[in-house]
């Protein structure tokens, strides 16, 4: 899950005439505000002492 892409629509706007060189350029430009994110600063920060199994079974049962 943490490899998964969102996929995002834009729409990227290049002046006639249309070149190899103006997309590249085009897709670089918009692709250079793209940040990766990552949760990894947050792994292991939790410490619950708690069986996940047994936790979500808890959890269940309280809507039965």
């Amino acid at each position: 899950m943490a490899n998964q892409l969102t996929n995002l629509n834009m729409i990227i706007e290049i002046k006639q005439p249309v070149t190899k060189e103006k997309v590249l350029e085009a897709i670089q430009k918009a692709s250079s505000g793209v940040v990766k994110k990552s949760l990894r600063k947050h792994f292991g920060k939790l410490q619950r002492n708690l069986d996940s199994v047994d936790y979500q079974k808890k959890l269940r049962d309280e809507f039965i």
